[in-house]
C-alpha cells in the first residue's frame, strides 16, 4: 500500500511517501520524495532498506515525524528549541565558514571548522542519535555566538568516573562553548536551561556533566542549572575532575 502525505516547511510544500513496499520507497526516494517506511514485525520477506524511519502504523504519523523526515532528506538544520534571544537549532554545513577557531573549542572543536568534517558529523551524529552539539543562533545579530548541546558520555580512560554515575544508566553530557566575542552576556546559562528543559521532555531525565574543579565559572554555571557534585577524580587531570549530574525529577 502507498499512501501520500504533504507538509509545509518554511513556506515550502514537500510530499512524503509511506508505503509498506520496497518498490514504492525506492522510486520515490530516486524522485527525490522523503519516505517513511510502514515495518510489518510478522512479515520476514519485508525489505524497507529505502527508508531511514519506520513506523508499525499508519497512525504513528505525526506532524513532528514528517517534518523530520523531510528536514533530514533535504540537508535543513531540525530546530531543537528557542529561548529570549536564541535559536538552537542543528548545524548545517554552510556553518563551519562562521565558526571561529578558538583555542579552548575543546578536543572536537575543528569537526566544525571545516564543511567536510562537520559534514560528517551532522551525518553520523544527528541522523543517528538524533542530538549532538547545536547551534546558538542569536536571531537579532544574525549571528552563531556558540555552540552546546548533548553527547554520549565518554570518559575515555577515566573509568572511575563510571563508577560516580546510576547502574544501568545511559548517560548523556553537556557541553557547551560560547564564541569569546559574546561571553559574559549570559548566552551559556540561557542556552543549557533550554536544553536541559527540551532533554527532559524529549530524551532522558538525567544528565551529566564533567568540569575541572578550577574552572570556577563553569562550576558555578552548573549550580545555578541545579546540577548537584556525584564526584571528582584526579586520574588523567592535575586538577580534580568533577562530575556533576541533572536530574529533572
Amino acid at each position: 500500500m502507498v499512501w501520500e502525505r504533504e507538509i509545509i516547511i518554511e513556506g515550502k510544500n514537500f510530499q512524503v511517501t509511506v508505503s509498506d513496499e520496497y518498490e514504492a520507497l525506492r522510486s520515490a526516494f530516486a524522485e527525490g520524495r522523503a519516505v517513511i517506511g510502514l515495518w510489518d514485525r510478522n512479515r520476514t520477506d519485508q525489505c524497507l532498506s529505502p527508508a531511514s524511519y519506520l513506523v508499525e502504523s499508519y497512525e504513528d504519523i505525526t506532524t513532528e515525524l514528517l517534518e523530520r523526515v523531510v528536514r533530514r532528506k533535504e540537508g535543513m538544520p531540525w530546530n531543537i528549541t528557542d529561548t529570549r534571544r536564541l535559536l538552537i537549532r542543528e548545524f548545517v554545513m554552510a556553518d563551519a565558514d562562521e565558526i571561529p577557531k578558538e583555542p579552548d573549542g575543546g578536543e572536537t572543536g575543528v569537526l566544525f571548522y571545516s564543511r567536510n568534517t562537520l559534514e560528517s558529523y551532522i551525518r553520523q551524529q544527528y541522523e543517528f542519535y538524533e542530538y549532538g552539539i547545536w547551534a546558538l543562533y542569536d536571531r537579532e545579530k544574525k549571528a552563531i555566538v556558540g555552540k552546546a548541546g548533548l553527547f554520549n558520555f565518554d570518559p575515555g580512560e577515566n573509568e572511575e568516573l563510571y563508577s560516580f554515575m546510576k547502574k544501568n544508566d545511559t548517560p548523556l553530557e553537556l557541553g557547551y562553548h560560547i564564541f569569546t566575542p559574546y561571553r559574559r552576556q549570559g548566552y551559556a546559562k540561557e542556552a543549557c536551561q533550554a536544553i536541559l528543559t527540551y532533554a527532559a521532555s524529549s530524551l532522558t531525565d538525567r544528565i551529566y556533566a564533567r568540569v575541572l574543579e578550577e574552572n570556577r565559572a563553569s562550576v558555578n554555571l552548573l549550580k545555578s542549572l541545579g546540577f548537584q557534585l556525584t564526584g571528582r577524580t584526579h586520574i588523567g587531570s592535575a586538577s580534580p575532575q568533577c562530575l556533576y549530574e541533572w536530574n529533572c525529577l
